[in-house]
């Protein structure tokens, strides 16, 4: 087994054992996306695109605070019980460890953000009785952009959260969220399709949203362990 599956699925057996950022994750993702049902339901005389291209716009941003939330303390854990010293000890570079943490907290940020897509979906079709969730481009949004913006998400948080000091990141950490949501509108409205679903939109989200997982990575891999050392409480 490598050393990549080992760190991965210790991150998730642990998010999964998490009881209260599982219910955080659970009652946000519920919680909005049915309160934003009814709104969408207004435009229930709209076409079916228009009511998926809506439940789009809520997923994702909810697919970045899931993110948020599962990667919040899976890097901060280590440095407030100490164990961070020990794992820089072993021989796995700190890029290997951002890389198997990082998967680990976004598999089930992907899968909490899933619930909240197929929440809304059968929401807003029990509103209007359009059939949403069988629109092609809503499946690709959910399947192919939600994925990696939760892995951005959780990947440049992580990257931050190993660089940077306690109080640093309880700053940052809602700065990244905030300043995620307004790129994704920036890039909404300069996208050649516009908001909504389009594949031109979609296009530029799966690109930026590598974009940015190529970045954390790249930063990730800039933290030396001296700098973790020194962040240390």
């Amino acid at each position: 087994m490598s050393t990549f599956s080992v760190i991965a699925g210790r991150e998730m057996r642990l998010a999964f054992r998490n009881r209260s950022v599982l219910i955080t994750g659970f009652i946000f993702a519920v919680w909005l996306p049915v309160m934003s049902a009814f709104g969408i339901a207004a435009g229930a005389g709209e076409e079916t695109v228009v009511l998926a291209g809506s439940i789009a716009a809520i997923i994702l941003p909810v697919g970045v605070f899931m993110g948020y939330v599962f990667c919040a303390d899976a890097f901060l854990r280590e440095k407030r019980d100490g164990t961070i010293e020990t794992l820089l000890c072993t021989p796995v570079s700190l890029r290997g460890l951002w890389e198997g943490k990082a998967a680990g907290v976004a598999v089930p940020a992907y899968l909490m953000t899933l619930v909240s897509a197929a929440v809304t979906a059968a929401t807003v079709s029990a509103l209007t009785d359009a059939p949403v969730i069988a629109e092609p481009l809503l499946l690709f949004h959910l399947a192919a952009v939600v994925p990696v913006w939760v892995a951005a998400s959780a990947g440049l948080i992580g990257a931050a959260q190993l660089a940077l000091g306690m109080r640093e990141n309880q700053i940052l950490g809602f700065v990244f969220i905030f300043g995620f949501i307004f790129l994704i509108i920036a890039l909404q409205e300069v996208a050649p399709g516009g908001p909504g679903l389009s594949v031109m939109t979609e296009a530029v989200l799966v690109a930026a949203g590598l974009a940015l997982v190529a970045l954390a990575r790249f930063i990730a891999g800039k933290v030396t362990r001296e700098r973790v050392v020194l962040t240390i409480p």
